[in-house]
């Protein structure tokens, strides 16, 4: 068994690059109420860039349950974005947060079964998990400072 390949230098880079706008809502934001909605904006725009990422995947060897899971963050981040314009459904901005919270946890296992498939990179899942413990962690402490 041959090793796995290093992240390569600039998927890392910019994967963790792309995690400043959470660590800036949990360590920067001026208010609690400011670091929730900046949480979810750049969440939802998240979300959808992992459906697309994963769509990509999915798209090489056109394997019908990959397309299936790739469109499933992007519908997660539009319900949470218009939920307010359904009457039976209003969630709490806390409660959109903690939601929003688990659906990146939720991308881990779509992400491991992409790469367990040979449809991602072998180092896609390291990479992965690093970003998702950075945001996961700017998330939860985001959402821990909306208490008194």
């Amino acid at each position: 068994m041959s090793p796995t390949p290093p992240i390569p230098r600039p998927a890392l880079i910019l994967g963790l690059t792309g995690t400043l706008p959470f660590l800036f809502a949990a360590f920067a934001a001026p208010t609690p109420a400011a670091a929730l909605d900046l949480s979810a904006a750049y969440g939802l725009v998240i979300l959808c860039f992992m459906a697309g990422t994963h769509w990509g995947f999915a798209s090489g060897d056109r394997v019908l349950w990959g397309f299936g899971l790739s469109v499933l963050p992007a519908l997660a981040a539009f319900f949470l974005l218009t939920d307010h314009l359904m009457t039976a459904v209003i969630l709490s901005p806390i409660a959109r947060h903690w939601i929003l919270t688990a659906l990146f946890a939720a991308l881990v296992p779509i992400d491991a079964a992409l790469q367990s498939a040979g449809l991602a990179p072998p180092w896609w899942l390291r990479l992965r998990a690093l970003i998702t413990l950075i945001v996961l962690t700017a998330l939860i402490l985001t959402g821990l400072g909306q208490t008194p």
